[in-house]
């Protein structure tokens, strides 16, 4: 509609000296402010933008502590502005590239504790170098990080792969959640008393002039954790910071504590105070940087590319549910991938969508990208002229940030999983925290991959791969026999041992199969088997170690002189099947399209053994009829209403859409039943010889032929047509009589073997 009117109307000219834009960027630039602008839209918008920036700075502050500490503490105003640039970039870029209303990104928690852990390392490895390299190659890993990330994140977003990363398993990102947890409460205490939460720091900690430090931020940390569970309001947490900071301060006034007092104990962050902050990515950083070093943190930056992925699109789904509206997950990631390479070109952190904050934007009542871009503005203020501001924030309430974000992870996932988490996936969550607690990320996400890689085994081994177990009893093909036949089949079907798989087979499973297989052809207690059929309709996959149970099955067919049935492989099954050479022993192993084909087969064989000599099929259709239990006294004069057909192979007895005024009593040859379909196509329903009835359905409910019967080879049939029953009702209705009986008999026969293998496979 928009471009419609545009292309209708005319454009103004653009001002000389300004570049000419496309009327679709120019009305779309136009809409935006409008919108934007808008007295009942600006007042919201503004009062989210002030409070998303605020948010956003003690975030900056708090990230910045945690990556610049320790040994790198004296550089702490290149931390803050590297998180305040990476603040301000990520939020411009993702509001003006995302299509979310009033979405709010920021720099994350999880990425900056890896950002800490690499700058910590890099740090530790290059002690022995100047101050310059040192600070130069932290930097440059940091931005390169940030870059490589958003370049991930473009990449996944536009070849519309962000789908892939569901994959990765719930409890292993669980585990790394509380492994964040834990880092970020051991980093908080570094942050404010200047050493982590460790054993060996214990009798530090509890020093008084470090007590007075970290027990404040404790109690923040605390009250804040408390409050926003049980006060769901929108601005508690910026109701606590405001106060948190005014009740600092009254402190500060009512103990008579100078300001250059509390600095210098540690209370304030007045280090920060009238130095350079902001170092965007150069030239001359790239050159100074040790990228040798930087590589050897190859680890910890795929974990960050891994986590921002899945965290960005967990956010983005929940997004969905909080606003109420669908979102683009390729468009998301796009958009974040495009706001961190400017980022990193900026030598700002990682950042992306953050939920709790749009939430909080969006019920506030901000509907566009103003609230964004003023939270933006707000961050770059900050960084470029408020560092004698940022001396005077309390650093109990910038650790106690800190330490609140690391206790919620660990509540969320120690706390709360217990009671939503299988016990072997919490068992699992629990392990990655361990590890990652006495080791780093990197071998943490490591051990809860291959212990849920295990699990995931082991478990799946326990799945039985066999569908259904069944006999030549349970079920048949769908070729409809006499009555001698059907009674021979039902007696001798024990012969038939019929697997059905599903599923994925592997060295887990596949043996479990074979054992089964094995144990039924050992088991004295049933008839012996001479036909295994397997079912391959429902089978994924297999690897070489299925091949190889496959391979002794045929060595047990040949042992014992059984016939080894596959049906309905796959041409990927195929293919894993054919270079081991499964299908070479011809006389014991044999491929069928499905399994209706293969039961036919078995039946034929089974109907032309010695042992069924005495069950010939009836030669005339007199015979088969009295074999069916129609009344010999009856049989002449019933056979006088009937017309004699012959058909050859090919030719068709039935045609589809025809009326459905004769039904056929076979009595010598096979003919089939095809669904017709468009180009030729037939699909075979059942097959019929002789002794069987064909088209009585129809005939009896007066409805048009549904499907096609074509005669499998030369046959004979004899037909009787609805004026020849009317005739027989009326001239002998003793006969008809026992012509309707017989036809209810067979139909009930047919209705009690179909609910038979109905609950065999239900059972």
């Amino acid at each position: 509609m928009m471009e419609k009117q545009c292309g209708a109307s005319r454009m103004p000219e653009p001002m000389p000296g300004m570049p000419e834009m496309r009327p679709s960027t120019r009305l779309q630039l136009t809409s935006w402010l409008r919108g934007a602008f808008q007295a009942q839209q600006l007042l919201p918008d503004l009062t989210a933008g002030a409070l998303m920036g605020i948010i956003e700075v003690v975030c900056a502050l708090s990230f910045g502590s945690l990556i610049f500490s320790g040994v790198l503490a004296p550089y702490l105003p290149y931390g803050i502005g590297m998180a305040l640039a990476g603040a301000a970039v990520i939020l411009v870029g993702t509001s003006l590239t995302s299509r979310v209303p009033g979405v709010i990104a920021s720099i994350q928690d999880s990425p900056a504790v890896i950002l800490a852990v690499i700058a910590s390392a890099l740090a530790g490895s290059l002690s022995a170098g100047t101050a310059e390299e040192r600070l130069a190659t932290v930097l440059v890993a940091i931005a390169v990080t940030t870059l490589v990330t958003g370049l991930f994140h473009l990449a996944l977003g536009l070849f519309k792969l962000g789908g892939l990363v569901r994959y990765v398993p719930y409890p292993v990102v669980g585990g790394f959640l509380a492994g964040t947890g834990w880092l970020l409460v051991q980093g908080s205490f570094g942050v404010v008393a200047g050493h982590p939460l460790t054993l060996a720091n214990l009798p530090a900690l509890l020093r008084p002039d470090r007590l007075i430090l970290w027990v404040p931020a404790l109690l923040f940390a605390l009250v804040l954790f408390t409050c926003l569970r049980r006060f769901k309001h929108s601005l508690t947490m910026p109701g606590i910071l405001l106060g948190a900071i005014v009740i600092f301060y009254l402190i500060l006034w009512a103990t008579g504590t100078p300001l250059q007092a509390a600095t210098s104990k540690g209370l304030l962050l007045g280090k920060v105070s009238g130095q350079a902050t902001w170092h965007p990515l150069s030239l001359r950083s790239l050159l100074a940087a040790n990228w040798v070093a930087i590589l050897g943190q190859g680890g910890n930056m795929a974990i960050i590319l891994v986590l921002s992925v899945v965290s960005l699109l967990l956010n983005a789904s929940a997004l969905e549910l909080a606003i109420r509206r669908d979102v683009d997950l390729n468009r998301e990631l796009r958009a974040a991938g495009i706001s961190n390479v400017l980022s990193g070109l900026a030598g700002g952190i990682v950042g992306y969508h953050t939920l709790s904050l749009s939430t909080l934007s969006y019920r506030l009542g901000a509907r566009g990208k103003l609230p964004g871009l003023l939270a933006a503005a707000i961050c770059a203020t900050m960084l470029l002229a408020g560092s004698t501001l940022l001396a005077f924030f309390p650093m109990p309430i910038l650790g106690g940030l800190l330490l609140f974000l690391g206790l919620d992870f660990l509540y969320e996932w120690v706390i709360v999983a217990w009671s939503g988490l299988s016990r072997t996936d919490y068992a699992v969550v629990l392990l990655i925290l361990f590890v990652i607690g006495a080791t780093n990320f990197l071998v943490g996400v490591g051990v809860g991959l291959l212990a849920t890689i295990l699990l995931f085994v082991l478990s799946y081994s326990r799945t039985d791969v066999v569908r259904h177990a069944l006999s030549g009893s349970d079920i048949s093909s769908n070729v409809q026999r006499c009555a001698s036949y059907r009674q021979a089949l039902r007696e001798l079907g024990q012969q038939v041992y019929i697997v059905r798989l599903q599923g994925f087979l592997f060295f887990g499973t596949a043996h479990a199969l074979l054992e089964q297989i094995q144990a039924r052809v050992a088991d004295i207690r049933q008839p012996p088997v001479r036909y295994v059929v397997v079912d391959f309709g429902r089978v994924t996959g297999l690897d070489s170690s299925a091949v190889m149970s496959f391979l002794k099955a045929r060595q047990l067919a040949e042992g014992q002189r059984i016939a080894l049935l596959l049906t309905d492989l796959s041409e990927k099954v195929r293919q894993r099947f054919e270079p081991a050479g499964l299908f070479r022993a011809e006389n014991w192993v044999h491929v069928f399209p499905d399994l209706d084909r293969a039961l036919e087969w078995c039946e034929n064989r089974l109907l032309e053994s010695g042992s069924l000599a005495q069950t010939a099929m009836p030669a005339t259709l007199r015979a088969q009829l009295e074999d069916g239990g129609f009344p010999g006294a009856s049989t002449d004069c019933l056979m006088g209403f009937l017309e004699r057909v012959e058909v050859q192979a090919g030719e068709y007895l039935v045609r589809l859409g025809d009326e459905s005024d004769v039904l056929y009593l076979v009595e010598h040859g096979d003919v089939s039943v095809y669904l017709e379909m468009e180009g030729d196509k037939r699909a075979r329903l059942r097959t019929l010889g002789a002794g069987t009835v064909v088209g009585e359905l129809g005939f009896y409910l007066g409805s048009k032929r549904t499907a096609s019967v074509i005669a499998d080879t030369p046959a004979t049939a004899y037909k009787l047509t609805r004026s020849a029953l009317a005739q027989m009702r009326e001239t002998e209705p003793e006969v008809a009589a026992a012509f309707h009986e017989f036809m209810v008999r067979m139909l009930s026969e047919r209705l009690v073997a179909a609910t038979r293998s109905l609950e065999t496979v239900l059972r």
